[in-house]
């Protein structure tokens, strides 16, 4: 039993240090970088013109700081007295209406694959948090 916790100590130690240098390999990307990220996927996957990745650019800028304190207001509000739902609310409807001035520049075609994008990423994060489940629940 005491071999057993100890090879567990030492996997455990291990994967934590190996972690930190993942973690320390990945940059962290400035706001600015995040938009251009993002841009270049999605002009990539929807073939959109020069002007339409500029006026995406300008939504993605202009919403940016909105959507930045939406997310720490929900993570700074306190569970219990409403403040959470109503934060996230709040992060819920600045986000449709940013989805919704993205897709006046969108062609009729590229509003279809944007969704059809959407719900694939959904579902990707779905499928991580199912196998995250199935780790936790098949460990021992």
């Amino acid at each position: 039993m005491k071999h057993k916790n100890l090879i567990l100590a030492i996997l455990f130690g291990v994967s934590l240090a190996f972690a930190s240098v993942a973690s320390a390999q990945t940059p962290t990307l400035t706001p600015e970088q995040k938009i251009e990220k993002r841009l270049a996927h999605i002009q990539k996957r929807l073939g959109l013109t020069d002007d339409q990745a500029a006026q995406l650019k300008a939504i993605f800028q202009q919403n940016q700081q909105q959507l930045m304190a939406d997310r720490q207001a929900l993570k700074n509000a306190v569970p219990g007295n409403g403040a959470k739902k109503e934060a996230a609310k709040q992060l819920q409807s600045d986000r449709q209406a940013m989805m919704e001035k993205m897709g006046a520049v969108l062609t009729p075609a590229q509003r279809e694959q944007f969704k059809k994008m959407m719900v694939q990423n959904i579902e990707r994060k779905q499928e991580r948090l199912e196998r995250r489940k199935e780790r936790i629940l098949n460990h021992k």
